[in-house]
């Protein structure tokens, strides 16, 4: 859809009330990210979630966070640094082309950014370029439905509708669950080739379906 955030509200996307919308340690735990994985934060924006990617990936792991805008990349460089965060590379990053090589990522964070995509197949296709043969993507967008947070229903996408262009780029959709009243998170996999076995991570309580 291609609606943008206003990069001059940065601040307000570094705001402690966005942890009112859902809970970062608990989904990124149920989503699967652990010790020692590289993960991408497409849209990383003023950084907010930058530190807990970081502490769930620890020393060994690596995070990568870009954006399209030059003052969000500026700020969220300026967090890595005065917190200290020495796992975190942020990186500017065109609209539709990653600034990382092939099959290096383990898994893909984006959160409140698929429906700023311009072409949001076409960007699954790059996102599936540089994760690895096996890589697991957690979208996570607002509901299409009316809010007292976030964009108007008309600009955002329902999970249906993201789901199909997910498969439409090829990545293998998991499952979509409901992370609170403003928005859900919708579990995906890249599988560039079949595994003879793998076993999912991801262990989603019955209570969050």
């Amino acid at each position: 859809m291609g609606h943008k955030f206003d990069p001059s509200k940065l601040q307000k996307l570094d705001d402690p009330s966005r942890l009112e919308l859902f809970d970062p340690q608990k989904v990124l735990r149920e989503f699967g990210l652990r010790k020692g994985m590289k993960v991408l934060d497409v849209g990383t924006g003023a950084g907010f979630y930058l530190p807990y990617l970081s502490e769930a990936v620890g020393s060994e792991g690596k995070v990568y966070a870009i954006d399209t805008e030059p003052l969000a990349v500026e700020y969220a460089s300026k967090k890595v640094k005065e917190l200290g965060l020495s796992n975190v590379e942020v990186l500017l990053s065109e609209e539709n082309r990653i600034p990382l090589s092939d099959n290096l990522v383990d898994f893909v964070f984006m959160t409140f950014v698929f429906h700023e995509l311009e072409e949001p197949v076409g960007y699954m296709e790059e996102i599936k370029r540089v994760c690895k043969p096996l890589a697991y993507v957690s979208i996570i967008d607002w509901k299409k439905e009316e809010r007292d947070k976030g964009p108007p229903p008309e600009e955002v996408y329902s999970e249906w509708e993201i789901g199909l262009m997910l498969e439409e780029a090829g990545l293998r959709v998991g499952r979509v669950v409901e992370l609170g009243k403003y928005c859900f998170g919708v579990y995906a996999m890249v599988l560039k080739q079949e595994p003879e076995r793998f076993e999912s991570p991801i262990k989603i309580p019955p209570g969050l379906v």
